[in-house]
Protein backbone atom coordinates (compact mmCIF):
# COMPACT_ATOMS: atom_id res chain seq x y z
CA UNK A 1 0.00 0.00 0.00
CA UNK A 2 1.37 3.49 -0.81
CA UNK A 3 0.58 6.74 0.39
CA UNK A 4 -0.33 8.81 -2.88
CA UNK A 5 0.19 12.32 -1.69
CA UNK A 6 3.30 14.25 0.47
CA UNK A 7 1.96 16.03 3.30
CA UNK A 8 1.70 19.61 2.86
CA UNK A 9 2.73 22.49 5.06
CA UNK A 10 5.63 22.02 7.55
CA UNK A 11 7.70 19.01 7.03
CA UNK A 12 6.61 15.85 10.02
CA UNK A 13 7.45 12.48 9.42
CA UNK A 14 7.73 9.48 11.72
CA UNK A 15 11.81 8.77 11.58
CA UNK A 16 12.89 5.01 11.61
CA UNK A 17 16.23 4.16 13.13
CA UNK A 18 17.93 0.81 13.36
CA UNK A 19 18.25 1.68 17.10
CA UNK A 20 14.55 1.21 17.41
CA UNK A 21 13.18 -1.07 15.80
CA UNK A 22 9.60 -0.58 17.28
CA UNK A 23 9.38 2.15 14.60
CA UNK A 24 10.72 0.20 12.06
CA UNK A 25 8.18 -2.51 12.60
CA UNK A 26 5.18 0.32 12.34
CA UNK A 27 6.60 0.95 8.59
CA UNK A 28 6.61 -2.26 7.75
CA UNK A 29 3.27 -2.85 8.99
CA UNK A 30 1.24 0.20 8.26
CA UNK A 31 2.45 -0.16 4.54
CA UNK A 32 2.04 -4.05 4.07
CA UNK A 33 5.05 -4.92 3.49
CA UNK A 34 5.80 -6.80 6.51
CA UNK A 35 2.86 -10.12 5.86
CA UNK A 36 0.59 -10.82 9.14
CA UNK A 37 2.15 -14.05 9.75
CA UNK A 38 5.74 -12.53 9.97
CA UNK A 39 7.49 -10.48 13.10
CA UNK A 40 10.80 -8.00 12.63
CA UNK A 41 13.87 -9.89 14.22
CA UNK A 42 16.70 -7.90 12.67
CA UNK A 43 17.69 -4.48 11.67
CA UNK A 44 20.87 -3.23 10.81
CA UNK A 45 22.47 -0.79 8.78
CA UNK A 46 22.62 -1.38 4.94
CA UNK A 47 26.38 -0.10 4.11
CA UNK A 48 27.81 2.84 5.14
CA UNK A 49 24.90 5.44 3.39
CA UNK A 50 25.62 8.91 2.93
CA UNK A 51 22.39 10.66 1.85
CA UNK A 52 20.16 8.64 3.69
CA UNK A 53 19.07 6.51 6.85
CA UNK A 54 18.98 3.12 4.91
CA UNK A 55 18.39 -0.44 6.57
CA UNK A 56 18.39 -4.13 5.90
CA UNK A 57 15.06 -6.09 7.95
CA UNK A 58 15.06 -9.68 8.63
CA UNK A 59 11.50 -11.00 8.75
CA UNK A 60 10.61 -14.10 9.76
CA UNK A 61 7.51 -16.01 9.10
CA UNK A 62 5.72 -18.59 11.21
CA UNK A 63 7.37 -21.60 9.86
CA UNK A 64 10.62 -19.94 10.30
CA UNK A 65 11.77 -19.07 6.84
CA UNK A 66 13.58 -15.41 6.67
CA UNK A 67 13.55 -12.38 4.25
CA UNK A 68 14.64 -9.63 3.86
CA UNK A 69 14.13 -5.71 2.68
CA UNK A 70 15.79 -2.34 2.61
CA UNK A 71 13.75 0.57 3.92
CA UNK A 72 15.46 3.70 2.93
CA UNK A 73 13.98 6.66 4.46
CA UNK A 74 15.59 10.63 3.37
CA UNK A 75 15.74 13.42 5.65
CA UNK A 76 15.88 17.08 5.03
CA UNK A 77 19.73 16.85 5.73
CA UNK A 78 22.50 14.39 4.32
CA UNK A 79 22.80 11.82 7.18
CA UNK A 80 26.44 11.19 7.18
CA UNK A 81 26.79 15.39 7.49
CA UNK A 82 23.46 15.99 9.25
CA UNK A 83 24.87 20.23 9.10
CA UNK A 84 24.26 19.82 5.24
CA UNK A 85 20.83 20.50 4.09
CA UNK A 86 19.26 18.43 1.18
CA UNK A 87 15.49 17.72 -0.39
CA UNK A 88 13.62 15.53 1.06
CA UNK A 89 11.86 14.64 -1.73
CA UNK A 90 15.31 12.98 -3.24
CA UNK A 91 13.19 9.21 -2.44
CA UNK A 92 10.40 10.45 -5.05
CA UNK A 93 13.81 10.96 -7.70
CA UNK A 94 15.12 7.54 -6.50
CA UNK A 95 11.31 5.72 -7.17
CA UNK A 96 10.86 7.40 -10.41
CA UNK A 97 13.82 5.81 -11.70
CA UNK A 98 13.00 2.22 -10.74
CA UNK A 99 9.75 2.77 -11.86
CA UNK A 100 10.94 4.28 -15.44
CA UNK A 101 13.28 1.19 -15.83
CA UNK A 102 11.65 -1.59 -14.69
CA UNK A 103 10.75 -2.09 -18.08
CA UNK A 104 14.15 -2.67 -19.45
CA UNK A 105 15.34 -6.02 -18.62
CA UNK A 106 18.91 -5.55 -18.94
CA UNK A 107 18.79 -2.38 -16.46
CA UNK A 108 16.44 -3.59 -14.27
CA UNK A 109 18.12 -7.20 -13.43
CA UNK A 110 20.89 -4.90 -11.98
CA UNK A 111 18.77 -2.74 -9.63
CA UNK A 112 16.76 -3.35 -6.68
CA UNK A 113 13.05 -3.68 -7.28
CA UNK A 114 10.80 -0.79 -5.46
CA UNK A 115 8.57 -2.67 -3.36
CA UNK A 116 6.40 0.32 -2.43
CA UNK A 117 7.03 4.22 -0.86
CA UNK A 118 5.58 5.55 2.24
CA UNK A 119 5.29 8.86 0.34
CA UNK A 120 3.83 10.48 3.73
CA UNK A 121 7.39 9.71 5.69
CA UNK A 122 9.50 9.66 2.59
CA UNK A 123 10.39 6.00 2.75
CA UNK A 124 10.88 3.62 0.11
CA UNK A 125 10.94 -0.05 0.60
CA UNK A 126 13.06 -2.00 -1.59
CA UNK A 127 14.21 -5.53 -2.50
CA UNK A 128 17.54 -6.86 -1.05
CA UNK A 129 20.47 -8.57 -2.39
CA UNK A 130 21.38 -10.62 0.80
CA UNK A 131 25.37 -10.86 1.12
CA UNK A 132 26.19 -8.29 -1.48
CA UNK A 133 28.85 -5.67 -0.66
CA UNK A 134 30.09 -2.15 -2.23
CA UNK A 135 32.61 -1.39 -4.19
CA UNK A 136 34.35 0.46 -1.66
CA UNK A 137 37.09 -2.16 -1.97
CA UNK A 138 37.95 -1.60 -5.68
CA UNK A 139 40.22 1.67 -4.28
CA UNK A 140 42.16 -0.79 -2.31
CA UNK A 141 43.09 -4.18 -3.11
CA UNK A 142 39.58 -5.29 -5.19
CA UNK A 143 39.40 -4.96 -8.86
CA UNK A 144 36.37 -2.66 -10.49
CA UNK A 145 34.72 -4.61 -12.93
CA UNK A 146 34.66 -1.40 -15.10
CA UNK A 147 33.33 -3.48 -18.20
CA UNK A 148 30.48 -4.50 -16.66
CA UNK A 149 29.81 -0.69 -15.01
CA UNK A 150 30.02 1.00 -18.07
CA UNK A 151 27.84 -2.23 -20.08
CA UNK A 152 25.39 -1.15 -17.32
CA UNK A 153 24.97 2.41 -18.68
CA UNK A 154 24.39 1.76 -22.64
CA UNK A 155 20.83 0.81 -22.46
CA UNK A 156 19.83 3.05 -19.43
CA UNK A 157 21.24 6.13 -22.18
CA UNK A 158 19.22 4.48 -24.50
CA UNK A 159 15.60 4.55 -22.87
CA UNK A 160 13.54 6.74 -25.03
CA UNK A 161 12.03 9.30 -22.67
CA UNK A 162 8.44 11.22 -23.42
CA UNK A 163 8.37 14.76 -22.74
CA UNK A 164 6.31 14.78 -19.71
CA UNK A 165 8.79 12.10 -18.07
CA UNK A 166 11.66 13.98 -18.79
CA UNK A 167 10.67 16.91 -17.12
CA UNK A 168 9.42 14.61 -14.21
CA UNK A 169 13.51 14.11 -14.12
CA UNK A 170 14.72 17.38 -13.36
CA UNK A 171 15.67 16.84 -10.01
CA UNK A 172 16.73 20.03 -9.48
CA UNK A 173 17.36 20.60 -5.73
CA UNK A 174 19.75 17.19 -5.51
CA UNK A 175 21.67 19.03 -8.51
CA UNK A 176 22.18 22.79 -7.08
CA UNK A 177 23.13 20.79 -3.90
CA UNK A 178 25.70 18.11 -5.91
CA UNK A 179 26.89 21.39 -8.46
CA UNK A 180 28.50 23.34 -5.28
CA UNK A 181 30.54 19.93 -4.42
CA UNK A 182 31.67 19.39 -7.67
CA UNK A 183 32.26 23.16 -9.14
CA UNK A 184 32.02 25.43 -6.45
CA UNK A 185 33.57 24.43 -3.34
CA UNK A 186 37.05 22.51 -4.48
CA UNK A 187 37.63 25.80 -6.08
CA UNK A 188 37.07 28.40 -3.53
CA UNK A 189 39.18 30.59 -1.70
CA UNK A 190 38.76 28.30 1.66
CA UNK A 191 37.40 25.09 2.25
CA UNK A 192 35.57 23.77 5.57
CA UNK A 193 38.16 20.87 5.66
CA UNK A 194 41.72 21.09 6.04
CA UNK A 195 43.36 19.13 3.53
CA UNK A 196 46.73 19.05 4.88
CA UNK A 197 45.15 16.68 8.02
CA UNK A 198 44.45 14.13 4.73
CA UNK A 199 47.88 14.76 2.91
CA UNK A 200 50.42 17.17 3.67
CA UNK A 201 50.82 19.14 0.81
CA UNK A 202 47.55 18.88 -0.39
CA UNK A 203 46.17 22.21 0.40
CA UNK A 204 49.28 23.92 -1.44
CA UNK A 205 48.59 21.58 -4.75
CA UNK A 206 44.74 23.19 -4.62
CA UNK A 207 45.96 26.71 -4.14
CA UNK A 208 47.91 26.25 -7.48
CA UNK A 209 45.07 24.62 -9.15
CA UNK A 210 42.24 27.77 -7.91
CA UNK A 211 45.19 30.27 -9.42
CA UNK A 212 44.27 29.14 -12.83
CA UNK A 213 41.64 31.41 -14.06
CA UNK A 214 41.21 29.22 -17.27
CA UNK A 215 39.91 26.19 -15.02
CA UNK A 216 37.61 28.73 -13.13
CA UNK A 217 36.03 29.93 -16.29
CA UNK A 218 35.37 26.40 -17.36
CA UNK A 219 34.08 25.50 -14.28
CA UNK A 220 31.69 27.80 -14.18
CA UNK A 221 30.58 26.56 -17.62
CA UNK A 222 30.37 23.05 -16.96
CA UNK A 223 28.68 24.00 -13.92
CA UNK A 224 25.78 26.06 -15.34
CA UNK A 225 25.52 22.61 -18.02
CA UNK A 226 25.17 20.29 -15.08
CA UNK A 227 22.67 22.00 -12.99
CA UNK A 228 20.25 23.92 -16.30
CA UNK A 229 17.11 23.57 -15.76
CA UNK A 230 16.43 22.99 -19.22
CA UNK A 231 18.75 20.18 -19.92
CA UNK A 232 16.16 17.82 -20.76
CA UNK A 233 15.37 19.95 -23.98
CA UNK A 234 18.75 18.94 -25.07
CA UNK A 235 18.59 16.35 -28.26
CA UNK A 236 21.32 14.47 -26.46
CA UNK A 237 19.86 14.24 -23.21
CA UNK A 238 19.33 10.78 -21.63
CA UNK A 239 18.24 9.43 -18.37
CA UNK A 240 21.06 9.75 -15.84
CA UNK A 241 22.12 7.41 -12.69
CA UNK A 242 23.77 10.78 -11.81
CA UNK A 243 26.11 9.66 -8.78
CA UNK A 244 27.94 6.79 -10.90
CA UNK A 245 30.98 5.40 -8.77
CA UNK A 246 32.03 2.22 -6.57
CA UNK A 247 29.90 3.33 -3.71
CA UNK A 248 26.70 2.57 -5.98
CA UNK A 249 27.61 -0.45 -7.27
CA UNK A 250 27.40 -3.60 -4.98
CA UNK A 251 29.23 -7.07 -5.90
CA UNK A 252 27.16 -9.99 -5.91
CA UNK A 253 27.80 -13.31 -4.19
CA UNK A 254 29.33 -16.10 -5.63
CA UNK A 255 27.29 -17.88 -7.52
CA UNK A 256 27.64 -21.08 -10.53
CA UNK A 257 25.13 -19.35 -12.95
CA UNK A 258 27.62 -17.60 -15.58
CA UNK A 259 24.61 -15.52 -16.55
CA UNK A 260 24.80 -14.38 -13.14
CA UNK A 261 25.40 -10.00 -13.45
CA UNK A 262 29.19 -9.30 -11.80
CA UNK A 263 27.75 -6.20 -10.25
CA UNK A 264 24.46 -4.00 -8.89
CA UNK A 265 23.48 -0.61 -9.29
CA UNK A 266 21.62 1.30 -6.11
CA UNK A 267 21.33 5.06 -4.98
CA UNK A 268 20.43 6.52 -7.85
CA UNK A 269 18.78 9.26 -6.17
CA UNK A 270 20.69 11.85 -7.97
CA UNK A 271 19.05 10.64 -11.23
CA UNK A 272 18.03 13.37 -13.96
CA UNK A 273 17.91 14.06 -17.73
CA UNK A 274 21.02 15.61 -19.17
CA UNK A 275 23.98 14.67 -20.57
CA UNK A 276 25.29 11.05 -20.67
CA UNK A 277 28.90 12.47 -20.88
CA UNK A 278 27.98 13.17 -17.00
CA UNK A 279 27.57 9.10 -15.74
CA UNK A 280 30.56 8.32 -18.55
CA UNK A 281 33.00 11.01 -16.66
CA UNK A 282 32.18 10.17 -12.78
CA UNK A 283 33.15 6.59 -14.06
CA UNK A 284 36.36 7.33 -15.78
CA UNK A 285 37.51 9.58 -12.87
CA UNK A 286 36.87 6.52 -10.54
CA UNK A 287 38.51 4.42 -12.58
CA UNK A 288 41.39 6.09 -12.12
CA UNK A 289 41.26 6.02 -8.76
CA UNK A 290 40.87 2.51 -8.63
CA UNK A 291 44.76 1.98 -10.69
CA UNK A 292 43.48 2.05 -14.01
CA UNK A 293 45.65 3.90 -16.40
CA UNK A 294 43.67 6.94 -18.44
CA UNK A 295 44.14 5.91 -21.74
CA UNK A 296 42.98 2.02 -20.99
CA UNK A 297 39.88 3.18 -18.83
CA UNK A 298 39.22 5.42 -21.92
CA UNK A 299 38.85 2.30 -24.20
CA UNK A 300 37.38 -0.48 -21.95
CA UNK A 301 34.70 2.19 -21.49
CA UNK A 302 34.09 3.07 -25.12
CA UNK A 303 34.08 -0.26 -26.06
CA UNK A 304 31.55 -1.67 -23.35
CA UNK A 305 29.52 1.28 -23.36
CA UNK A 306 28.76 0.18 -27.09
CA UNK A 307 25.16 1.02 -28.59
CA UNK A 308 24.73 3.28 -25.74
CA UNK A 309 24.46 6.93 -26.16
CA UNK A 310 26.38 9.57 -29.04
CA UNK A 311 30.09 10.57 -26.59
CA UNK A 312 30.80 14.28 -27.19
CA UNK A 313 34.72 13.43 -25.60
CA UNK A 314 34.92 17.30 -24.63
CA UNK A 315 32.30 17.23 -22.25
CA UNK A 316 33.23 13.19 -21.05
CA UNK A 317 36.67 13.96 -20.32
CA UNK A 318 35.90 17.56 -18.53
CA UNK A 319 33.34 16.04 -16.24
CA UNK A 320 35.79 13.18 -14.91
CA UNK A 321 38.51 16.06 -14.69
CA UNK A 322 35.97 17.90 -12.19
CA UNK A 323 34.74 14.99 -10.53
CA UNK A 324 38.93 14.03 -9.95
CA UNK A 325 39.45 17.76 -8.47
CA UNK A 326 35.83 16.80 -6.17
CA UNK A 327 36.86 13.97 -4.39
CA UNK A 328 40.79 15.23 -4.15
CA UNK A 329 40.17 18.80 -2.94
CA UNK A 330 36.82 19.02 -1.63
CA UNK A 331 34.70 18.24 0.83
CA UNK A 332 33.45 14.37 -0.43
CA UNK A 333 36.68 12.60 0.19
CA UNK A 334 37.44 8.81 -0.80
CA UNK A 335 38.87 6.06 1.52
CA UNK A 336 42.32 6.70 -1.18
CA UNK A 337 45.49 5.69 0.55
CA UNK A 338 47.34 7.62 -2.21
CA UNK A 339 50.98 9.29 -1.72
CA UNK A 340 50.60 13.14 -2.43
CA UNK A 341 52.37 12.65 -5.24
CA UNK A 342 50.24 10.40 -6.83
CA UNK A 343 47.31 12.77 -5.66
CA UNK A 344 49.36 15.51 -7.54
CA UNK A 345 49.26 12.96 -10.87
CA UNK A 346 45.68 12.64 -10.90
CA UNK A 347 45.15 16.52 -10.91
CA UNK A 348 47.53 16.61 -13.54
CA UNK A 349 45.32 14.69 -15.62
CA UNK A 350 42.50 16.61 -14.61
CA UNK A 351 43.66 19.86 -15.33
CA UNK A 352 44.55 18.76 -18.76
CA UNK A 353 41.41 17.09 -19.15
CA UNK A 354 39.26 19.64 -18.40
CA UNK A 355 41.73 22.23 -20.88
Amino acid sequence: MDHDQPRTGPLHFDPISKNDPASVATSLGRNGWMRDDEILVGVESAGEGNMNCTLRTTLRDQAGRERTLILKQSRPWVEKYPSIAAPVERAWSEARFYECVSSVASVAAQTPTLVGKDTANYTLCLTDLPGSVDMTDAYGEASLPLDAAARWLGPLHSIDLQPEQCAAFQNLELRKLNHQHLFVIPLQSQLPIDLELITTGLETTRQQVIADDNLLAIAKQMGELYVDADSWNDPHARLLHGDYYPCSFLRCPSTDSADAPSLFVIDPEFCFVGPPEFDLGVLLAHALFCGIDCEGAKQQILTAYCGGAVIRHDLWTRFAGFEILRRLLGVAQLPLTATLETKCQWIDVARAWIR
